[in-house]
């Protein structure tokens, strides 16, 4: 799933169609995995993790709304048709898409194996986060991410070769997946 959504930043490279069929493949793909961890989901309402409930809630919302606006500017799989309304669909489409990526790796972070992380030596781990960070301030300015998020018109970069293009999401969401790692580990430290 994590792949699907990285190839859906890549609008103009993957073509229009593979975009379209492929966003209603991952919210199919979405509620397939929540019909799949139900016990997993049931085990979170009973522990009260408030964290997890949030953040899937969020998660929700957003690709909910990434879908209804993704169907109103639909171009060869029509849906749901807003014809007036595809500026603002277009915005919201770019906001909730990219506010979705940095909510999809906090969540891939609280559930990837962090043993690694906590095996790393204080200064290695700093070297990483610092590597990270700086990879994912550059993947935010270069891929005008302020714009997106602050509901500012924005276009799909239609230039990028495809790798470069879902290299930088990656950046992107790197710092994200680390910060999920590390709410993981300060979780599991808590519950000792």
């Amino acid at each position: 799933m994590a792949l699907v959504y990285l190839l859906q930043m890549a609008p103009y490279q993957t073509g229009g169609w593979y975009h379209e069929v492929a966003g209603l493949a991952f919210v199919g793909l979405l509620i397939v995995h929540h019909v799949l961890n139900a016990r997993w989901l049931r085990a979170e309402l009973r522990r009260h993790d408030w964290l997890s409930l949030v953040l899937d809630a969020a998660l929700l919302i957003c690709v909910a709304g990434i879908s209804a606006s993704g169907m109103a500017m639909a171009q060869h799989v029509r849906i749901l048709q807003a014809e007036g309304l595809a500026h603002i669909a277009r915005t919201a489409h770019a906001c909730l898409t990219y506010a979705g990526l940095m909510l999809v790796s906090l969540h891939v972070g609280l559930h990837v194996p962090h043993g690694w992380l906590e095996r790393l030596s204080v200064g290695r781990r700093a070297l990483l986060v610092a590597t990270v960070l700086a990879g994912g301030a550059y993947a935010f300015a270069s891929l005008g991410v302020a714009t997106k998020l602050s509901w500012g018109m924005s276009f799909p970069d239609g230039m990028t070769p495809l790798p470069l293009l879902v290299g930088k999401h990656l950046l992107l969401a790197l710092p994200f997946v680390l910060a999920g790692c590390g709410m993981a580990m300060m979780r599991k430290k808590g519950s000792r």
